[in-house]
């Protein structure tokens, strides 16, 4: 199951009746939260854990998470995350996934980005000495992103407002990443036969508590892919821009 012998994390999960969607099976938010908390327990085994950079007033956020999936597993099954940190940069640094069946079999991959940013004035900083020290060096790559860049949504055809609440927020005081994803879908058609193969979603600023935000997509064409966007209602602020992959061709 583990791809390879080096500086891995896993962690094994059940799907549980709350991880699952009116399919019955975990969807795209569930798979990213199994990546993530294999990711922090991983990072706390390595020594930089988002809790050794809340001392010294940092944390990690999530810049861009690609994630394809061959099969969303259903209520009642286990699955074990396998995560490992591979390159860095001065500014960033990536981590991969891999989510499997108990028999081995590959359910979803996965590739992330991670900057570091100074809690007081949310400003993107270096990496500190100690991460970029502690990061493992023999470790193989993760899969490439798809694109260098994902392009910007310039011709919205559907979207659905939403406002953000408190309980959307994480330990560092923002909307979690995870609840971008699920927006991102609420302006798709309810199509039970079409399933999400892969998505890519950049983020590009934080959003609060108490924001009106609009949910929007481009048209769909007839192929198997379309971009998405989320920005605020208001200003038309950009937070995050994204690109799905589906199944079927869509439209």
């Amino acid at each position: 199951m583990i791809p390879f012998a080096g500086h891995t994390g896993t962690e094994t999960f059940p799907v549980r009746t709350y991880d699952a969607d009116s399919t019955g099976r975990a969807g795209i938010r569930a798979i990213a939260d199994y990546f993530q908390e294999a990711a922090s327990g991983h990072a706390r085994t390595l020594g930089f854990p988002a809790e050794r950079l809340r001392t010294e007033q940092l944390a990690w956020v999530l810049a861009r998470l690609q994630i394809t999936v061959n099969r969303f597993p259903p209520a009642g099954e286990t699955v074990t995350a396998v995560t490992w940190p591979a390159a860095h940069e001065r500014h960033m640094a990536y981590r991969c996934y891999e989510l499997y069946t108990q028999d081995g079999e590959l359910l979803a991959a996965g590739t992330s980005a991670w900057v570091t940013i100074h809690l007081a004035d949310r400003s993107m900083v270096p990496l500190p000495d100690f991460i970029r020290d502690g990061y493992p060096q023999d470790n193989p790559p993760c899969r490439p992103f798809e694109t260098r860049t994902l392009p910007r949504l310039r011709e919205e055809a559907a979207g659905v407002r939403i406002r953000t609440r408190r309980a959307d927020l994480d330990i560092n005081g923002h909307v979690n990443n995870g609840h971008y994803l699920q927006w991102l879908l609420e302006c798709m058609p309810c199509d039970r036969q079409n399933e999400l193969r892969a998505v890519d979603i950049s983020f590009r600023a934080e959003c609060f508590a108490d924001t009106e935000i609009v949910s929007a997509r481009g048209a769909l064409t007839g192929e198997h892919t379309v971009l998405h966007c989320i920005r605020t209602a208001d200003d038309a602020k950009e937070l995050c821009r994204a690109r799905s992959r589906w199944a079927a061709p869509l439209g």
